[in-house]
């Protein structure tokens, strides 16, 4: 997946839960944890669907290469201890957003495709034994498809001459 498809996926995660964009960061950033609401987005099992198809070109000797590749999205929540703000709703929200077909156009015009989500995990945790901070995660199976061109070559002339042994010349000639 490009930096532009995670750029596109980011900021539609952020407008649709109501979130600054620097309030949904990537996991494994170094940083100290945020104390308002935050989500947190992971892109892991990058995976190939089917082989790569391989098509032919008006060019001589250049390949187009589909790939058809998906891979998990995790997108987890984090919702600022002492609000109303229920992490498993804001999930749940996003993931009915996502399945708007304004929303599927968008994300096909980006080369995206959401084909299937997991059930909403609720992770909620008791923080310094005093508060609880509702936390919910889902994992989210996206398909994109890279496109390369390959440049394999061609053979421009080949000639041949010779015989059979039985006196029948052969001379073949292309281009």
């Amino acid at each position: 997946m490009t930096q532009e498809q995670k750029k596109v996926l980011h900021d539609i995660v952020a407008e649709v839960l109501g979130l600054p964009k620097n309030r949904v960061i990537y996991a494994y950033q170094n940083a100290p944890q945020i104390t308002d609401t935050f989500a947190v987005m992971r892109f892991y099992a990058y995976r190939e669907e089917v082989p790569t198809e391989i098509i032919s070109t008006d060019e001589p000797g250049i390949e187009k290469l589909i790939a058809h590749n998906n891979l998990t999205l995790e997108i987890q929540i984090f919702t600022k201890i002492g609000t109303d703000l229920d992490a498993c709703v804001m999930l749940n929200n996003l993931l009915n957003y996502l399945d708007k077909h304004t929303m599927m156009s968008q994300l096909d015009n980006a080369g995206i495709v959401i084909v299937q989500h997991e059930p909403i995990q609720d992770i909620s945790e008791l923080v310094d034994e005093t508060s609880f901070q509702t936390r919910a995660s889902v994992d989210i199976t996206i398909r994109f498809t890279p496109t390369y061109l390959d440049d394999v070559g061609y053979i421009a002339n080949v000639k041949i001459d010779g015989n059979t042994g039985k006196d029948l010349k052969i001379n073949i000639e292309t281009e």
